[in-house]
């Protein structure tokens, strides 16, 4: 989502709406920022269960999405620190592997953090690109 975006009272409200509706049991695990009690930061992590497969070391891995700074909390780190966590928590927990489909912006913050581009997995996409973002 562009930073444009969030000013549109409209556009917002669908976005929070939308958000609102997703199941919590629907493996999302959230970290979110703090600056007082005002959100400054947020990411989340889907887990997504392998079939199970010999090869497969503990048959989940995680889908990082929702990742968002403010624009005035980029560059000081903050991003950092939460994408640091986040990994020491999935080790923990034994993922296999995260990954993460980021913004052009975004691509040099992620690859700085360990994460690698690679011509897998194939995709297929099914939607079309426009200026709603509920496709």
């Amino acid at each position: 989502m562009q930073d444009s975006e969030l000013a549109d009272p409209a556009a917002r409200k669908h976005f929070v709406d939308d958000f609102q509706t997703i199941p919590i049991a629907a493996g999302l695990t959230h970290w979110l920022a703090l600056d007082g009690a005002r959100a400054v930061g947020v990411m989340s992590l889907q887990a997504v269960m392998n079939v199970p497969s010999p090869a497969a070391r503990h048959g989940v891995w995680g889908f990082l999405t929702n990742c968002y700074v403010l624009p005035s909390y980029r560059d000081t780190g903050l991003g950092a620190r939460m994408l640091a966590e986040i990994k020491r928590w999935a080790g923990d927990e034994r993922y296999e592997y995260l990954i993460v489909w980021p913004s052009t912006r975004a691509y040099a913050f992620f690859e700085h953090a360990g994460f690698a581009r690679f011509s897998d997995p194939l995709t297929l996409k099914l939607s079309r690109d426009d200026d709603d973002y509920r496709g």
